[in-house]
């Protein structure tokens, strides 16, 4: 099955991220507001210059099963960004060049499973957040982090059968490609801003 697969192929470029994410210092209540910024920003403009060419890219019938109009992230993205006064004007453009996947299911959900990926953490992550004494009473500021809601256990499962389902194993080695290049994209991104 691909979602195996991916996740062995991808996890030494899934600890660089994490390393580049302040996982630690969220998941130990450490994280500052301006580190959260960060976090925010990295996933704002991977997901402004992904998200709906992904989207777009989609066979019909394989949109319609992830039920992707549902899955778009941007919209919380930039309420948070509002709430913490960051203005999407003011951000720089990329020093590195972005990844985008060829028109081809296994590379298109080979990038979606990074971007979903992102999200299946999001409850944990809020939860430490909202812990970390920086963050009292900013719940509002965090509507990335709890996009999917009660619903992320399912809409991961709907996305894995999917991605099993729709990706020929003559597309696994281009779908490993397209989650690791997308992994790249987020690592790049996260060392410019640092």
């Amino acid at each position: 099955m691909i979602a195996n697969l991916l996740r062995t192929e991808t996890s030494e470029n899934h600890k660089t991220l994490e390393s580049l994410m302040f996982v630690n210092e969220i998941m130990n209540h450490t994280l500052s507001i301006d580190q959260y910024k960060k976090l925010l920003t990295i996933n704002y403009i991977i997901h402004q210059k992904l998200e709906n060419e992904l989207s777009n890219m989609l066979d019909a019938g394989i949109a319609e099963e992830l039920d992707m109009n549902s899955r778009l992230k941007l919209a919380a993205l930039e309420k948070d960004m509002e709430y913490w006064q960051i203005d999407s004007l003011t951000l720089p453009g990329l020093d590195f060049e972005l990844f985008v996947p060829q028109k081809n299911t296994g590379e298109v959900l080979g990038a979606l499973y990074v971007l979903e990926g992102a999200t299946l953490g999001g409850n944990v992550i809020k939860r430490h957040i909202l812990a970390n004494k920086h963050f009292e009473g900013h719940e509002a500021g965090l509507n990335y982090y709890g996009v999917y809601g009660e619903e992320l256990s399912e809409k991961w499962k709907t996305f894995v059968s999917v991605l099993n389902k729709r990706v020929a194993e003559a597309d696994y080695e281009a779908c490993v490609k397209s989650a690791n290049l997308t992994f790249n994209n987020l690592i790049n991104l996260a060392r410019q801003l640092n």
